[in-house]
Protein backbone atom coordinates (compact mmCIF):
# COMPACT_ATOMS: atom_id res chain seq x y z
CA UNK A 1 0.00 0.00 0.00
CA UNK A 2 1.61 3.50 -1.19
CA UNK A 3 -0.01 6.27 0.20
CA UNK A 4 3.21 8.78 0.20
CA UNK A 5 1.22 10.36 -2.21
CA UNK A 6 -0.96 11.70 0.60
CA UNK A 7 0.42 11.12 4.10
CA UNK A 8 2.57 14.34 3.96
CA UNK A 9 -0.65 16.39 3.88
CA UNK A 10 -1.60 14.94 7.26
CA UNK A 11 -0.69 18.10 9.34
CA UNK A 12 1.47 17.37 12.60
CA UNK A 13 -1.26 19.42 14.03
CA UNK A 14 -3.15 16.56 14.72
CA UNK A 15 -2.12 15.98 18.19
CA UNK A 16 -3.07 14.54 21.42
CA UNK A 17 -4.45 17.88 22.51
CA UNK A 18 -7.48 17.97 21.66
CA UNK A 19 -11.46 18.38 22.72
CA UNK A 20 -12.91 14.72 20.83
CA UNK A 21 -13.61 13.06 24.03
CA UNK A 22 -16.28 15.73 25.13
CA UNK A 23 -17.36 15.74 21.18
CA UNK A 24 -18.09 11.86 21.30
CA UNK A 25 -19.64 12.04 24.61
CA UNK A 26 -22.15 14.83 23.35
CA UNK A 27 -22.87 12.92 19.95
CA UNK A 28 -23.17 9.97 21.99
CA UNK A 29 -25.62 11.28 24.56
CA UNK A 30 -27.89 13.21 21.78
CA UNK A 31 -28.43 9.76 20.61
CA UNK A 32 -29.63 8.89 23.94
CA UNK A 33 -31.70 11.54 24.69
CA UNK A 34 -33.65 11.76 21.04
CA UNK A 35 -34.06 7.54 21.71
CA UNK A 36 -35.93 8.01 25.15
CA UNK A 37 -37.97 10.52 23.57
CA UNK A 38 -39.11 8.20 20.69
CA UNK A 39 -39.16 5.04 23.18
CA UNK A 40 -40.85 6.80 25.84
CA UNK A 41 -43.30 8.78 23.87
CA UNK A 42 -41.68 12.33 25.82
CA UNK A 43 -40.29 15.34 23.75
CA UNK A 44 -36.77 15.70 23.31
CA UNK A 45 -35.38 18.75 24.49
CA UNK A 46 -31.49 17.51 23.65
CA UNK A 47 -30.32 21.05 21.09
CA UNK A 48 -29.01 18.27 18.35
CA UNK A 49 -30.78 15.65 16.93
CA UNK A 50 -29.89 12.34 16.61
CA UNK A 51 -29.78 13.08 12.67
CA UNK A 52 -26.84 15.59 13.09
CA UNK A 53 -25.44 13.41 15.44
CA UNK A 54 -25.33 10.54 14.29
CA UNK A 55 -23.99 12.30 11.08
CA UNK A 56 -21.18 13.90 13.48
CA UNK A 57 -20.10 10.44 14.32
CA UNK A 58 -20.05 9.62 10.87
CA UNK A 59 -17.86 12.93 10.38
CA UNK A 60 -15.71 11.86 13.03
CA UNK A 61 -14.67 8.64 11.56
CA UNK A 62 -13.69 10.02 7.72
CA UNK A 63 -11.40 12.16 10.26
CA UNK A 64 -9.72 9.50 12.17
CA UNK A 65 -10.55 6.74 10.44
CA UNK A 66 -8.62 7.84 7.22
CA UNK A 67 -5.85 8.56 8.94
CA UNK A 68 -5.60 5.68 10.59
CA UNK A 69 -5.81 4.18 7.36
CA UNK A 70 -2.78 6.35 6.27
CA UNK A 71 -0.87 5.38 8.71
CA UNK A 72 -1.29 1.52 8.55
CA UNK A 73 1.66 -0.52 6.93
CA UNK A 74 -0.83 -2.32 4.73
CA UNK A 75 -4.42 -2.78 3.86
CA UNK A 76 -4.62 -5.97 5.96
CA UNK A 77 -3.77 -3.94 8.80
CA UNK A 78 -5.83 -1.45 8.24
CA UNK A 79 -9.00 -3.68 8.42
CA UNK A 80 -7.36 -5.62 11.00
CA UNK A 81 -7.16 -2.75 13.61
CA UNK A 82 -10.82 -1.59 12.69
CA UNK A 83 -12.18 -5.01 13.41
CA UNK A 84 -10.46 -4.87 16.78
CA UNK A 85 -11.90 -1.60 17.48
CA UNK A 86 -15.43 -2.03 16.79
CA UNK A 87 -16.14 -5.46 16.93
CA UNK A 88 -15.80 -6.71 20.54
CA UNK A 89 -18.52 -4.84 22.29
CA UNK A 90 -20.64 -4.84 18.76
CA UNK A 91 -20.38 -9.05 19.72
CA UNK A 92 -20.74 -8.26 22.99
CA UNK A 93 -24.03 -6.43 23.01
CA UNK A 94 -25.59 -8.37 20.21
CA UNK A 95 -25.03 -11.94 22.22
CA UNK A 96 -26.29 -10.53 25.83
CA UNK A 97 -29.52 -9.45 24.35
CA UNK A 98 -29.93 -12.31 23.01
CA UNK A 99 -29.25 -14.15 26.19
CA UNK A 100 -31.31 -11.66 28.30
CA UNK A 101 -34.23 -11.99 26.48
CA UNK A 102 -34.71 -15.21 27.95
CA UNK A 103 -35.61 -12.99 31.31
CA UNK A 104 -37.75 -10.90 29.07
CA UNK A 105 -39.94 -12.86 26.76
CA UNK A 106 -43.26 -13.84 26.88
CA UNK A 107 -42.60 -17.87 25.95
CA UNK A 108 -40.69 -20.03 28.05
CA UNK A 109 -36.93 -21.01 27.55
CA UNK A 110 -37.08 -23.76 25.61
CA UNK A 111 -39.83 -22.32 23.27
CA UNK A 112 -37.20 -18.67 23.11
CA UNK A 113 -34.28 -20.54 22.68
CA UNK A 114 -35.91 -22.94 20.09
CA UNK A 115 -37.47 -20.41 18.10
CA UNK A 116 -36.34 -19.44 14.50
CA UNK A 117 -36.58 -15.87 15.50
CA UNK A 118 -33.95 -16.45 17.92
CA UNK A 119 -31.38 -17.68 15.65
CA UNK A 120 -32.77 -15.06 12.95
CA UNK A 121 -31.64 -12.36 15.09
CA UNK A 122 -28.70 -13.85 16.21
CA UNK A 123 -27.31 -14.34 12.54
CA UNK A 124 -28.80 -11.15 11.31
CA UNK A 125 -27.05 -8.78 13.97
CA UNK A 126 -24.12 -10.57 14.38
CA UNK A 127 -23.65 -10.08 10.36
CA UNK A 128 -24.55 -5.92 10.60
CA UNK A 129 -27.86 -7.42 8.72
CA UNK A 130 -29.86 -5.77 11.52
CA UNK A 131 -32.82 -4.88 9.07
CA UNK A 132 -33.30 -8.27 8.79
CA UNK A 133 -34.71 -9.37 12.30
CA UNK A 134 -34.23 -6.52 14.93
CA UNK A 135 -36.64 -8.00 17.32
CA UNK A 136 -36.44 -11.05 19.67
CA UNK A 137 -39.57 -13.67 20.19
CA UNK A 138 -41.65 -12.68 22.82
CA UNK A 139 -39.31 -9.48 23.99
CA UNK A 140 -40.89 -6.21 24.28
CA UNK A 141 -43.70 -6.97 22.20
CA UNK A 142 -46.39 -3.53 22.73
CA UNK A 143 -44.01 -1.78 22.94
CA UNK A 144 -43.57 1.53 20.95
CA UNK A 145 -40.79 -0.14 18.91
CA UNK A 146 -40.34 -4.29 19.22
CA UNK A 147 -36.36 -3.62 18.30
CA UNK A 148 -34.22 -5.11 20.84
CA UNK A 149 -31.36 -2.52 19.58
CA UNK A 150 -32.46 0.33 17.47
CA UNK A 151 -28.91 1.88 16.90
CA UNK A 152 -27.05 -0.67 15.35
CA UNK A 153 -28.19 -0.06 12.05
CA UNK A 154 -25.34 2.19 11.76
CA UNK A 155 -22.62 -0.03 12.57
CA UNK A 156 -23.26 -1.58 9.05
CA UNK A 157 -23.26 1.90 7.48
CA UNK A 158 -19.90 2.34 9.27
CA UNK A 159 -18.41 -0.89 7.58
CA UNK A 160 -19.29 0.19 4.51
CA UNK A 161 -17.68 3.34 4.19
CA UNK A 162 -14.45 1.89 6.43
CA UNK A 163 -14.38 -0.67 3.30
CA UNK A 164 -13.91 2.68 0.74
CA UNK A 165 -11.39 3.99 2.02
CA UNK A 166 -9.07 2.14 -0.13
CA UNK A 167 -10.86 3.32 -3.17
CA UNK A 168 -11.02 6.67 -2.24
CA UNK A 169 -7.54 7.15 -1.55
CA UNK A 170 -6.79 5.10 -4.57
CA UNK A 171 -8.75 7.88 -6.47
CA UNK A 172 -7.24 10.86 -5.08
CA UNK A 173 -3.68 9.11 -5.78
CA UNK A 174 -5.39 8.84 -9.60
CA UNK A 175 -6.78 11.97 -10.12
CA UNK A 176 -6.33 14.49 -7.40
CA UNK A 177 -7.33 15.13 -3.79
CA UNK A 178 -9.91 17.83 -4.04
CA UNK A 179 -11.33 16.37 -7.27
CA UNK A 180 -12.09 13.36 -5.57
CA UNK A 181 -13.40 14.12 -2.56
CA UNK A 182 -15.80 16.69 -4.36
CA UNK A 183 -16.78 14.01 -6.81
CA UNK A 184 -17.60 11.96 -3.83
CA UNK A 185 -19.64 14.55 -1.90
CA UNK A 186 -21.83 15.52 -5.29
CA UNK A 187 -22.98 11.82 -5.87
CA UNK A 188 -23.69 11.41 -2.06
CA UNK A 189 -25.79 14.50 -2.53
CA UNK A 190 -27.06 13.46 -5.59
CA UNK A 191 -28.41 9.64 -4.21
CA UNK A 192 -29.60 11.38 -0.89
CA UNK A 193 -31.99 13.44 -3.43
CA UNK A 194 -32.67 11.14 -5.25
CA UNK A 195 -33.94 8.56 -2.64
CA UNK A 196 -35.76 11.59 -1.07
CA UNK A 197 -37.61 12.23 -3.98
CA UNK A 198 -38.82 8.90 -4.49
CA UNK A 199 -40.00 8.60 -1.15
CA UNK A 200 -42.28 11.79 -2.01
CA UNK A 201 -43.24 10.43 -5.04
CA UNK A 202 -44.46 7.09 -4.23
CA UNK A 203 -44.86 6.84 -0.20
CA UNK A 204 -42.65 4.59 0.03
CA UNK A 205 -40.66 3.83 2.98
CA UNK A 206 -38.12 2.04 2.13
CA UNK A 207 -36.88 5.01 0.06
CA UNK A 208 -36.61 6.96 3.13
CA UNK A 209 -34.56 4.48 4.84
CA UNK A 210 -32.39 4.13 2.18
CA UNK A 211 -31.78 7.74 2.00
CA UNK A 212 -29.60 7.28 5.06
CA UNK A 213 -28.04 4.51 4.46
CA UNK A 214 -24.21 4.80 3.09
CA UNK A 215 -24.88 6.20 -0.17
CA UNK A 216 -26.51 9.49 1.69
CA UNK A 217 -23.54 9.28 4.61
CA UNK A 218 -20.39 9.13 2.52
CA UNK A 219 -21.72 13.43 2.69
CA UNK A 220 -20.54 13.10 6.36
CA UNK A 221 -17.56 10.54 6.27
CA UNK A 222 -15.58 12.33 3.54
CA UNK A 223 -16.37 15.85 5.17
CA UNK A 224 -14.50 15.04 7.72
CA UNK A 225 -12.04 13.21 5.47
CA UNK A 226 -11.77 16.50 3.87
CA UNK A 227 -10.86 18.69 6.73
CA UNK A 228 -7.90 15.88 7.36
CA UNK A 229 -6.67 16.17 4.11
CA UNK A 230 -6.57 19.98 4.24
CA UNK A 231 -5.87 20.27 8.22
CA UNK A 232 -3.30 22.93 7.66
CA UNK A 233 -5.21 25.61 5.52
CA UNK A 234 -8.13 24.25 7.92
CA UNK A 235 -6.50 25.40 11.01
CA UNK A 236 -4.68 28.71 9.56
CA UNK A 237 -8.68 29.68 8.53
CA UNK A 238 -10.88 28.11 11.25
CA UNK A 239 -11.47 32.12 12.71
CA UNK A 240 -13.33 32.64 9.45
CA UNK A 241 -14.60 29.53 9.13
CA UNK A 242 -15.86 28.65 12.05
CA UNK A 243 -18.57 31.24 12.53
CA UNK A 244 -19.82 31.01 8.90
CA UNK A 245 -19.85 26.90 9.26
CA UNK A 246 -21.50 27.41 12.36
CA UNK A 247 -24.56 30.34 11.14
CA UNK A 248 -24.92 28.47 7.63
CA UNK A 249 -25.75 25.16 10.04
CA UNK A 250 -28.19 26.77 11.91
CA UNK A 251 -29.57 28.23 8.77
CA UNK A 252 -29.94 24.97 6.64
CA UNK A 253 -33.17 24.62 9.53
CA UNK A 254 -34.81 27.60 7.42
CA UNK A 255 -32.85 27.22 4.19
CA UNK A 256 -33.40 24.53 2.17
CA UNK A 257 -30.70 24.43 -0.50
CA UNK A 258 -28.08 24.88 2.80
CA UNK A 259 -28.56 21.18 3.49
CA UNK A 260 -26.38 20.72 0.74
CA UNK A 261 -23.46 21.96 2.45
CA UNK A 262 -24.39 21.06 6.32
CA UNK A 263 -22.63 18.27 6.66
CA UNK A 264 -19.27 19.92 5.64
CA UNK A 265 -20.17 22.89 7.87
CA UNK A 266 -20.37 20.43 10.84
CA UNK A 267 -17.26 18.69 10.37
CA UNK A 268 -15.81 22.24 10.55
CA UNK A 269 -17.22 23.33 14.18
CA UNK A 270 -16.67 19.86 15.52
CA UNK A 271 -13.31 19.91 14.27
CA UNK A 272 -12.74 23.21 14.83
CA UNK A 273 -14.02 23.27 18.32
CA UNK A 274 -12.13 20.04 19.32
CA UNK A 275 -8.70 21.56 18.47
CA UNK A 276 -8.81 25.24 19.26
CA UNK A 277 -10.24 24.59 22.26
CA UNK A 278 -8.64 23.87 25.56
CA UNK A 279 -11.59 23.16 28.04
CA UNK A 280 -11.82 19.61 27.72
CA UNK A 281 -8.22 18.57 27.22
CA UNK A 282 -8.21 16.94 30.77
CA UNK A 283 -10.41 14.26 29.62
CA UNK A 284 -7.68 12.89 27.32
CA UNK A 285 -6.35 11.12 30.39
CA UNK A 286 -9.31 8.97 31.27
CA UNK A 287 -10.66 6.09 29.09
CA UNK A 288 -13.62 6.96 26.64
CA UNK A 289 -16.57 4.93 26.53
CA UNK A 290 -18.38 7.01 24.40
CA UNK A 291 -18.77 4.07 21.58
CA UNK A 292 -20.01 2.05 24.55
CA UNK A 293 -22.62 4.09 25.40
CA UNK A 294 -24.02 4.27 21.77
CA UNK A 295 -24.19 0.63 21.68
CA UNK A 296 -25.62 0.01 24.91
CA UNK A 297 -28.36 2.85 25.68
CA UNK A 298 -31.03 1.74 23.48
CA UNK A 299 -31.98 -1.99 25.12
CA UNK A 300 -31.76 0.05 28.12
CA UNK A 301 -34.30 2.43 27.22
CA UNK A 302 -36.43 -0.88 26.24
CA UNK A 303 -36.01 -2.54 29.25
CA UNK A 304 -37.10 0.80 31.80
CA UNK A 305 -39.87 1.08 29.29
CA UNK A 306 -40.23 -2.39 29.73
CA UNK A 307 -40.95 -2.06 33.13
CA UNK A 308 -42.69 0.53 33.16
CA UNK A 309 -40.79 3.31 34.84
CA UNK A 310 -41.61 6.47 32.04
CA UNK A 311 -45.01 6.07 33.58
CA UNK A 312 -44.51 6.54 37.22
CA UNK A 313 -41.74 9.13 36.73
CA UNK A 314 -40.26 10.15 33.65
CA UNK A 315 -37.28 11.79 35.21
CA UNK A 316 -36.45 8.68 37.41
CA UNK A 317 -36.70 6.83 34.09
CA UNK A 318 -34.33 8.79 32.33
CA UNK A 319 -31.79 8.85 35.04
CA UNK A 320 -32.30 4.81 35.92
CA UNK A 321 -31.16 4.47 32.03
CA UNK A 322 -28.48 7.43 32.34
CA UNK A 323 -26.43 5.36 35.19
CA UNK A 324 -27.83 1.76 33.81
CA UNK A 325 -26.13 2.65 30.36
CA UNK A 326 -22.53 4.30 31.98
CA UNK A 327 -22.69 1.22 34.08
CA UNK A 328 -22.93 -1.39 31.17
CA UNK A 329 -20.59 0.73 29.09
CA UNK A 330 -17.66 0.51 31.91
CA UNK A 331 -18.01 -3.10 32.32
CA UNK A 332 -17.49 -3.51 28.72
CA UNK A 333 -14.79 -1.14 28.34
CA UNK A 334 -12.87 -2.53 30.81
CA UNK A 335 -13.63 -6.51 30.46
CA UNK A 336 -13.49 -6.40 26.78
CA UNK A 337 -12.92 -3.37 24.74
CA UNK A 338 -8.97 -2.98 26.66
CA UNK A 339 -8.03 -6.23 26.88
CA UNK A 340 -8.27 -6.01 23.20
CA UNK A 341 -6.48 -2.63 22.96
CA UNK A 342 -3.68 -3.73 25.06
CA UNK A 343 -2.72 -6.67 23.19
CA UNK A 344 -3.09 -5.09 19.65
CA UNK A 345 -0.25 -2.13 20.90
Amino acid sequence: MNNQLLRPQVSPLLHNENNLDIVRYYLSFAVLFAHFAELTGTTNYFPTSSYTAVGGFFMLSGFLVFYSYLRSKSIPQYFKRRAQRILPPYMAIVLLCALCGALLTNLSPKEYFASSQFWQYLGANLTFANFLQPSLPGVFEGQVYEAVNGSLWTMKVEILLYISIPFAAWLMMRCSRVWALVLIYVLSYVYKLWMGHLYVESGELIYRIMQRQVGGQLLFFYSGVAVLMYFDYFQRYIRWLFPVALAVGVASKWVNWFDAIEPLCIAIVIIGFAYNCQWFVWMRKYDNIAYDIYLFHYPVIQLVVYWGLPERNIYLALAVVVVMTISLSLLSWYFIERPVMRRRM
